[in-house]
This record gives structure tokens, sequence and C-alpha cells, in this order.
């Protein structure tokens, strides 16, 4: 599932560049669960109260569940970026994970596994059989173990809570039904299992020795990055009418989380709290376990790769740079990156927009570029201009060019336009919408990214680094304007320190505390 809280593998997704990762929560597929001790009744209860009635029958089995999840391992890796190559931070992670599981009583027939996926986009997602992934741009939005925790708990309610056996039931049953009908009885039935999950695993953390709380500041932390993405005007994330609007997740997790201290505070003297997974003593007898373990989290993702890699094409302040292809770009002024990937978007001033791509034909043309160019725009665009310059010290040919658009209500718009032969049979493409009247300054800046341009050398193409986490104590008498500084690489700094350590605005960080940047 994913996270706006976590995403299954099936979903859209949309490529992001390092400085504005997608997020997306939801979860897949799992059974019963039940506390330790004197917590499996009052608290079991309170968990499954109003959830969807277990299935009972044409289940998938427990070793069907497995069979499915161990096929689908290496498929999924290979889709979704591979296995993080930190050992250390994939022992640790499987190691919170395994913590979660063990609040699960009776055992659990799953051997968990848990997996970082080497992928820039933020979500999580639960496979049958207990295969659990969590890519590290998502690690990268927690603060604290206890954050990291709450992801894998909504996960591990999925599976242990049999929600992907319980929605193939619900399909069979809406064999028949017009689609419309299918798809709202279906996204509403997901949204009831994301609030189970939700609940279930405020529970589980809990049990395990986490503050319950964790989920609520974590899905905080997923809105905030919602409306910065939405604030750069980037296209939002897709998350369907599956999921219940981020807003409601955390009233309901908080909401939660003070219901599940209450209990835990009532059941107190009815159990020893030191058999609690993850309990540590502290010096106040009325204090509960609840652990954040905020530091040795922190510690563990120093050093985190953050955002896309070189090689996908990436996004490094203004410039983008592929070291697969050995080129690079930079926007004007007034332009930042909204996408990255097989194509590239950047919005500026006053809705003017900028969309990359790369054409590559089977033969070459034999025409002259001009021509070349103006037969294949003409059917889009009313050209008015095309000249031909050289780009990179000649080492490109271009042809650039000014041609009009009209919308609806027929409003026109300028359209600038660059094509670059970079081989024979290739092309690169930058077209500029501008709307209403383009004045020249407009027109001189939005031509120098088609002019800056150029090939990277071997050498310069391994000297693009991705970005990563690097963690650092706050020195005395800093502002945090001053901390988002150092992350010059970054579009929006300051908006993105503050989504990574969860800091209200205003907000400045205490001397000594750690924190988060992105450097490279």
């Amino acid at each position: 599932m994913r996270r706006v809280l976590s995403s299954h593998p099936g979903a859209a997704r949309v490529d992001k560049g390092p400085a504005q990762p997608k997020i997306l929560l939801s979860m897949r597929g799992l059974s019963r669960i039940a506390l330790p001790g004197a917590f499996s009744g009052a608290l079991l209860a309170a968990a499954l109260a109003g959830g969807v009635a277990p299935a009972v029958a044409a289940e998938l089995t427990i070793d069907q569940e497995l069979r499915i999840g161990s096929r689908e391992y290496p498929l999924i890796l290979q889709r979704y970026g591979g296995e993080y190559g930190d050992p250390a931070l994939r022992a640790y992670v499987s190691d919170v994970g395994k913590r979660v599981v063990a609040a699960i009583t009776p055992a659990t027939p799953y051997d968990f596994v848990f997996t970082i996926l080497d992928n820039s986009d933020a979500y999580a997602f639960a496979m049958p059989g207990g295969y659990i992934y969590i890519t590290r741009q998502m690690v990268a939005l927690a603060n604290s173990e206890a954050e990291l925790a709450a992801v894998l708990a909504h996960e591990v309610a999925h599976i242990a809570l049999r929600h992907a056996n319980q929605r193939t039931l619900l399909q069979d049953e809406l064999k028949g039904a017009t689609a419309a009908y299918s798809n709202d009885q279906m996204h509403a039935f997901t949204r009831d299992q994301e609030i189970d999950a939700d609940v279930a695993s405020i529970r589980l953390l809990a049990v395990a020795g986490y503050d319950p709380f964790a989920q609520a500041r974590f899905l905080a932390t997923v809105g905030q990055q919602a409306d910065l993405v939405l604030r750069a005007g980037e296209p939002a994330p897709r998350d369907p009418d599956t999921h219940p609007a981020i807003v409601d997740r955390v009233r309901r997790a908080y909401a939660e989380a003070k219901k599940v201290e209450q209990q835990f505070r009532d059941e107190r003297d009815k159990v020893d709290v030191t058999r609690i997974a993850g309990y540590v003593p502290v010096g106040d007898a009325a204090a509960l376990p609840w652990n954040t373990r905020r530091e040795p989290f922190l510690r563990a993702i120093d050093g985190m790769v953050y955002g896309r890699r070189p090689a996908e094409g990436m996004i490094v302040g203004n410039t983008y740079y592929d070291s697969t292809n050995r080129f690079s770009f930079s926007l004007p002024p007034g332009f930042h990156f909204s996408n990255a990937g097989r194509s590239v978007g950047a919005d500026g001033p006053n809705g003017a927009s900028m969309k990359f791509d790369v054409m590559v034909n089977r033969v070459a043309p034999t025409e002259g570029m001009l021509a070349y160019v103006r037969r294949n725009v003409a059917g889009a665009f009313d050209v008015l201009s095309l000249e031909e310059r050289p780009v990179d010290g000649g080492a490109m040919a271009a042809v650039l060019g000014r041609a009009q658009v009209f919308g609806v209500g027929g409003q026109a718009a300028d359209v600038l336009f660059a094509w670059v032969r970079v081989t024979p049979t290739a092309f690169f493409r930058f077209q500029f919408f501008v709307p209403g009247t383009l004045s020249p300054e407009m027109a001189d800046r939005v031509l120098e990214t088609p002019m800056s341009l150029r090939r990277l050398t071997d050498a310069e193409a391994r000297a693009v680094t991705p970005l990563r986490i690097q963690v650092m104590p706050v020195p005395a008498d800093t502002e945090v304007e001053a901390l988002a500084a150092q992350m010059r690489m970054v579009d929006h700094p300051l908006e993105w320190l503050r989504v990574l350590n969860h800091l209200d605005p205003g907000a400045n960080p205490k001397a000594g505390d750690l924190i988060k940047l992105v450097a490279q």
C-alpha cells in the first residue's frame, strides 16, 4: 500500500525527483491479532470491534499465501529497484519488524520478511505470506524507531487480519454487479480495512513497547509532505478512493492511542509489564513503557540515499543529471522541477510549464533538421518561427522554435520548443508552454534551458553522486533557516527540512537535538 501510509505494488505511481518524494500509504493482506497476557482481553476486543468479520470460505490457505509471497518476491525486487544495499540498515529494519511481530499472540504462522526497496517514492506494502516492503524514501520520512515501527505494524496488521483474503471474497460476491457499484463497494471496503489496520497497528505498537502515538505523528508528517507537494505545484500522488483522508486518519490514530494509553494504565496492576517486548524501566513508577528510540533510528539512517539515483535521472537543485546517458541541463530562474523519470516536467511563473523527453527513430531522417522538425510539429502547433543553433560548443545541433496553441474559449498560449539531435536517430525535445503574451525576457529565459544542455564526460558522470540523509546535532544559536541553507541542492529546502523533521511552522529545533538534512 502506499503511504499517505502505504501502497500495494499494483497501484499507479508517479516518478519524482529527489527533492519531491511521493508518498503513499496502504497495505494488503492478514489474520486475527491477539495481545499477550492480560491485554488479550479488553485490548483485543476493542481492536477488532467494528472490524470486518474474518473470512470463512474460499480463503487461500496459509501454505498458498506463503507460495504466493515467495514467488512474487524476486519479481517485486526487479520491479521496484531491488533491495537497498546497506546490510546494517536492512538488519535494523528487520529487527524492528520482528519486535512488532512478537507482539502478536498466539504466534503468527508467517515467517515475516522485511525488505527495504531501493526506490525514491515513499510507500510500503504487504504481500501474502508475511512479505513486508518499505522504500528507503518512506524510511527517510520517519523520525524515530517508533514511527518506523508504526509503518511496519500497519503492514503486519494487514497480513495478520488477512485483508487480502477478505477482498478476494468480496470480489467473488460482487461478480455480476455493475462496475460502478463494484468499485464503490471495494473502495469502501478497503477504506474500512485501512482504519482496521491503523487501529490494530497502534495496539501492536503499545504491546511491543513503542509509543502508540507514533502512528499519528507519522501520518501527520505524511500530510505535511502532501501539502508541500501541492504548494510546489506538483501532481498529487494518486491515492484513489481506497484510503481515508490523512486528516481523518491522524485524528482517529490520536484518539485510538489515547484509548490504548488509558487501557494500559487500567491493566498495569494486573500484569508484569517488564515482560512486554521492548519494555525499558524508567524512573517514574507511574510512567508507561513507551519507547520512541529517536537517536538510534537517526543514527541508523545517517548516510542513507535520498531521492533518485543519478542513473535514474536525478535532480540536484535546478539541474537535471542523467549519468547513464551522460547529459545534463538546467532550468531558468523561476522554474522548478515537478517530476523526473522517462519524461521530465517543470513548472514556472504565471502557469508556465516545461516538458522534456527523448524521441528515438528507427532510421535517421534524410531531410534537413529544419524541415524535419517543421514536419513533426506542424500537426500540433501553428509554427511562427524556426532557427538552427549549435549546442554544447557545437557538439550537438538544435532547432529552436516558437508556436501558438489555442485552449478552451480560444485562449492562446505561446509554445517555445527545441529539438536537439544527439545521435543520428535520437532527439532530445524541450517544450515550454507560456500562457498569455510571451515577453522577450521570458523567451530568452526559457531558451537558456536547451542551450544549457551538454554532454557529461565519463569522469563527470561518475562524479554525480546521489543525495543522502545527513544527521547532525543542531549547533547552538542556529536558526532553522541556516540549517535549511545547507540543503542547497534541494528545491524548497526550508519546507523540506520542516517536513523531514516534523517541525511545525515557526518552530526551531533545540541546540544539541539531532536533525536530518539532505546533502550530496
